[in-house]
């Protein structure tokens, strides 16, 4: 069967999206030390979800004069939206200074995958048996590339929870954004009313964390990139894909952003990757590429997540 243009271009998107996702860590490894990475997720959070905000304004004032029919259950699955990319974002961070960089990361981003597939089972959708094949494939690479494997950090329950919420909460973005765009919404809507909440929720983060750096012209340049580039742009190419990929499909594809982080580590940061990590970062390679081809010649299906309540 060939691949169908829809699922090509989306899968290309969600592609991009991951990439850009990558470039968040190397943006933080160039800007000012001594950071507290909770206010650069709030700053980086509170920027893109208001830039989003405006851009959705704009274009819903355009739009005056048309009729747009309401979402069933909007609010809702916008408000879960919103929460669910702040809260991958505080026990991400969280659960990354608890176990460890490499073990927090294999976590939380392994964890993602699987959780947007249960969801999607709950909700009546049985993800593919190429789906699985290729996310054990991608979550093996993973903890090959991270260097888990090899880390003799004891892991407690509670901590590792905080990463297990981040990737819940993580596929949970990616399900409450994919009901929206099934049930009708636009994407450019859907993107910047769930951006613009968990924007509204950075603001109130904002005072209780150092934002100092700021005033430092490579903190400002940091921010300029994470806030239009690895919030607005992502999110908004992710929120395209999602019109045409399960979220299970997308977020498996967005372990891309694994590979470009540590691409990027060995080409601008000079880290060095050992042997084990090299063959890690084919396998994450290898998954993503299977989910991509197993998704664009799959066959198209009755959604039942558009009757999800």
């Amino acid at each position: 069967m060939s691949p169908t243009p829809d699922r090509s271009r989306a899968i290309v998107l969600m592609l991009g999206a991951a990439v850009l996702f990558g470039t968040t860590g190397t943006a933080q490894a160039l800007g000012p030390s001594g950071m507290n990475p909770l206010s650069v997720g709030a700053v980086r959070q509170f920027s893109g979800g208001l830039i989003l905000a405006l851009i959705g304004l704009v274009a819903l004032l355009r739009r005056r004069g048309a009729r747009v029919a309401p979402v069933p259950g909007q609010l809702g699955w916008v408000l879960l939206g919103g929460c669910s990319i702040m809260a991958f974002q505080a026990t991400f961070f969280a659960g990354t200074s608890a176990n460890g960089v490499s073990v927090g990361t294999v976590i939380a981003l392994g964890s993602s995958p699987l959780f947007a597939g249960a969801f999607e089972w709950l909700a009546g959708s049985r993800p593919a048996r190429s789906w699985l094949f290729a996310t054990a494939i991608a979550v093996a690479g993973l903890a090959l590339l991270s260097g888990v494997l090899g880390s003799a950090h004891a892991l407690h329950p509670g901590e590792v929870l905080l990463s297990l919420v981040a990737g819940a909460a993580y596929a949970g973005y990616a399900f409450a954004t994919g009901t929206l765009l099934r049930r009708g919404m636009p994407a450019l809507m859907a993107t910047s009313a769930v951006l613009g909440t968990s924007g509204l929720i950075a603001a109130c983060v904002l005072p209780f964390v150092d934002v100092g750096w700021l005033a430092q012209p490579r903190g400002l340049a940091m921010a300029a990139w994470l806030g239009p580039v690895t919030v607005v742009a992502s999110y908004l190419l992710m929120g395209t894909a999602l019109r045409t990929l399960s979220a299970a499909t997308a977020v498996t594809l967005g372990l891309a952003e694994p590979i470009t982080a540590a691409t990027l580590g060995v080409v601008v940061l000079h880290e060095s990757l050992a042997p084990a990590q090299w063959i890690g970062l084919a396998a994450v390679l290898a998954g993503v590429l299977i989910a991509g081809l197993a998704e664009a010649v799959r066959r198209p299906t009755a959604d039942p997540l558009s009757s999800v309540c």
